[in-house]
């Protein structure tokens, strides 16, 4: 979806001034709804990969950081705004 390309750049500056790893972005328009993830360094993830990004950020945490993370996004977006989350990577696991 075009719409949530139109908003990368300033979403990339915004990701300086914060402390956050990454920005999860997403956005419905007519039914679709888009997903980036947009990374520190102006990596940009898409739809399908920005969920492997995603998984592989979170690992054992992405179900859960799902169910919190949705209904703040869903909230955003009923509201016609762009809904969009700061997120960390994970530390690796010492197991």
């Amino acid at each position: 979806m075009e719409v949530l390309a139109d908003f990368e750049d300033e979403l990339k500056a915004s990701l300086d001034k914060d402390a956050d790893d990454a920005l999860l972005c997403m956005l419905a328009d007519d039914g679709d709804v888009a997903m980036s993830v947009i990374e520190w360094d102006g990596s940009i993830y898409r739809n399908e990969n920005a969920l492997k990004k995603l998984r592989a950020m979170w690992r054992h945490s992405f179900d859960v950081n799902v169910q919190i993370l949705v209904p703040i996004l869903s909230d955003h977006i009923s509201q016609k705004n762009l809904g969009v989350a700061g997120i960390k990577w994970l530390p690796a696991s010492s197991h």
